[in-house]
């Protein structure tokens, strides 16, 4: 059962204008292991953000009592390059105790950046991987 979608789009420029404003924009917004991933690059940064912004929305934490920082969550992928989530802290701690599956889909094109997270309620999947778990 779906209990959560939630999507986000964020033009490349803002992100661009964003990195060159603030030094540590990246450090604020991204882990190392993140950092190292997206070599800088503007596409991969603005689809972390987006990534990041529809999980939260997917969540809809303020209403349920959850703090959700930047670091919390990383995005990461597998060697085919699907996206998935890895939580920290009291995300993780909540998503797991809810029983949540997480599915990510991530693209970019045009100038923007466009991230979709389905929250998805039931059993835990037998392998884990991908779920954030």
């Amino acid at each position: 059962m779906i209990v959560g979608v939630g999507i986000d789009t964020v033009e490349l420029d803002r992100i661009e204008r964003a990195m060159k404003r603030w030094p540590r924009f990246l450090d604020r917004i991204l882990t190392p292991r993140e950092k190292g991933k997206v070599e800088g690059r503007v596409d991969r940064v603005a689809a972390r953000w987006a990534a990041k912004e529809a999980l939260f929305k997917a969540l809809d934490p303020p209403s349920r009592g959850l703090r959700m920082g930047w670091r919390d969550v990383e995005v990461m992928s597998i060697s085919s390059g699907r996206p998935f989530f890895v939580l920290k802290g009291r995300v993780r701690r909540y998503v797991r105790a809810r029983n949540l599956r997480l599915h990510l889909s991530l693209s970019h094109d045009r100038g923007r950046a466009v991230a979709l997270v389905l929250a998805q309620g039931g059993p835990r999947s037998r392998t884990g991987k991908g779920l954030g778990l």
